[in-house]
Formats: C-alpha cells, structure tokens, sequence
C-alpha cells in the first residue's frame, strides 16, 4: 500500500459533491473560538454544520471515560452529517483547534438537499472513507501510522504546518501510548517535524510521505 492512500479527503471540496457548497454556505455563520466545541457527544441530531474556516477535532469519549480522537477536519467539511440517521444522537464531540466558522444547516434542510441533488451515494461514499481513515489511523508500526496521520493533519487544514496539538492527543489518535509517540517523533527527526508541550510544527510533508512509503515497502 502506498502513501496516497492517506491523501483522500472525504469532504466537499471533491468534484462529486463541490457543486451544492455555495448552496450549503448561504445558511446562517457561526464563528467558534478555538477551545470551543461545536457538537457535543450525546446531543440530539437537530442540524449539521459546514465547515468554511479553521481546523477541528473529532473526539470520542467511551463508557469508561478513555477519551479517541478520531479525526481532523477542515474547511470544506459537513460536520455532524451521522446523527442525522438512526437514533439521532452526535457520536462525539467536535471541538475547535482554532478560530473556527461553519454555516449551521438544520437537519430537514440538509435532508431536502442532499435528496434534491442525489447525494446519497455521495455521502454513503463520504462515510465510508471516514471510516476507512479511522482504520487505517491504527494500521501499521507507530512511526508509520504518526507519519500518516500528520499528512492527513495538513491535508485537512488546507495546508497549515503548525497545529495546537499534544503528544497525548496524538496518541490517542493514532492508538499508541505516550513514550511511543515521542520514540516515534525522535525517529522522524526535526527535519519532518518538531514537537513542543502543545505545539507541532510540520516541517516536511513530503518527507513524511517518504516516510510511510518506506515502511510500505520494508
């Protein structure tokens, strides 16, 4: 498997789905500051949200208090989409990681869209790949999988290099204890990437890229 996997964006900033974004964006804006959340896990499923500016993160906590993050996302994103199905309950929070502002889309009215535009398909398809992203989150040697997981963290924001973001979050996203991720962030070396207390700065996406291929072919 080669690194492009992890370059897919499961968003609407791709072909099939790019068309209805101005359509989504006419609804009313809300800015969130960083910090912020913007769902809340176990809220009822009353609208969804389209991502215009900033980064956020997907984060699950389970029965037992273990909190996962389990993605970023970034402009050109349809938050909160799932609890739109089923019971109707947000699966996680999503918090903002900076200054963020998403169109707030009520839940028949992102309905009546996606059923007006055929975008079912579409959005079964955006699904699966997120799903398919948290998988591959956890796929591979620990290096690899940080490696991976800081390409889809630029891809997401749109190309930013520099994130407010922890060693312990890393871990929990990439399912790996603590001393792993920084083993693993000494072994990719401050010419891919530095590390501060809550600070991690890109510096080589194309030599993380190399990275992971690497382990691909070992």
């Amino acid at each position: 498997m080669g690194e492009d996997r992890y370059l897919s964006v499961s968003s609407f900033r791709t072909p099939s789905l790019s068309e209805g974004w101005r359509e989504l964006t006419n609804h009313r804006s809300q800015t969130y500051l960083a910090g912020r959340f913007l769902l809340r896990q176990g809220d009822a499923g009353t609208h969804v949200l389209a991502l215009t500016r900033g980064l956020v993160k997907v984060v699950r906590t389970d029965r037992d208090g273990r909190q996962r993050l389990l993605a970023f996302r970034g402009p050109g994103e349809i938050l909160g989409e799932m609890a739109l199905q089923g019971r109707g309950v947000r699966m996680a929070d999503v918090q903002a990681m900076s200054t963020c502002e998403a169109s707030v889309i009520p839940a028949e009215n992102f309905q009546r869209f996606v059923r007006e535009n055929r975008l079912a398909y579409s959005i079964a398809e955006m699904a699966i790949s997120r799903l398919r992203e948290q998988t591959e989150a956890h796929d591979g040697a620990v290096c690899e999988r940080l490696a991976a997981a800081l390409i889809r963290l630029v891809d997401a924001s749109g190309g930013e290099r520099c994130f407010s973001l922890t060693r312990e979050e890393l871990a929990q996203h990439v399912a790996a204890g603590r001393r792993a991720v920084s083993k693993a962030l000494e072994e990719l070396g401050p010419e891919l990437v530095r590390a501060g207390k809550s600070r991690i700065e890109v510096i080589s996406v194309e030599g993380l890229c190399a990275e992971v291929a690497g382990h691909n072919v070992r």
